[in-house]
């Protein structure tokens, strides 16, 4: 019987190891799990921005270029690259940056306003403008930074 004893405690003894030794295993997988995920992300897709600007338009002594993915909006959405050049066609930084499009019909104005980010190049911005109609848009763009204050309005189509 004493033998029965022995053999069921050193069974139970090894259990009680198995059972305190898996949830550590388990927290290590899922660490290791989490470790080669964050090696193996990669950074989202770079979408390809045309070489010439879709639209230009003269903002006080500047020029401001919009380029997008092809060469027009889309209603359902496009990102959009901004920059501003003087007359040298040197790129200036012109501060905070906004941008609205408005779409006037008969009854209704619809509103896109954009939320428009520096990038690490000064002058080069970056929104996405999502309008979510087609027709002709009359943009807003204004600025307020160094070079001043200035605001310019011009007719955009989005398809």
């Amino acid at each position: 019987m004493e033998k029965n004893n022995q053999i069921s405690t050193s069974k139970i003894r090894r259990l009680l190891r198995i059972f305190y030794v898996l949830p550590v295993l388990f927290a290590l997988g899922i660490c290791a799990i989490l470790v080669y995920n964050r090696a193996a992300h990669r950074p989202p897709p770079v979408r390809i921005i045309s070489g010439a600007p879709f639209a230009s338009v003269k903002i006080g002594p500047l020029e401001a270029r919009f380029f997008t993915q092809g060469n027009a909006l889309h209603a359902a959405g496009d990102d959009v690259f901004i920059e501003f050049r003087d007359a040298q066609n040197k790129l200036v930084d012109v501060g905070a940056v906004s941008l609205m499009l408005v779409l006037k019909t008969p009854g209704t104005v619809m509103h896109s306003i954009s939320k428009v980010m520096r990038t690490a190049t000064p002058g080069q911005y970056r929104t996405t403008v999502q309008p979510g109609v087609a027709g002709d848009w009359t943009a807003t763009l204004e600025y307020t930074g160094p070079p001043g204050q200035d605001k310019a309005s011009f007719p955009i189509k989005v398809i």
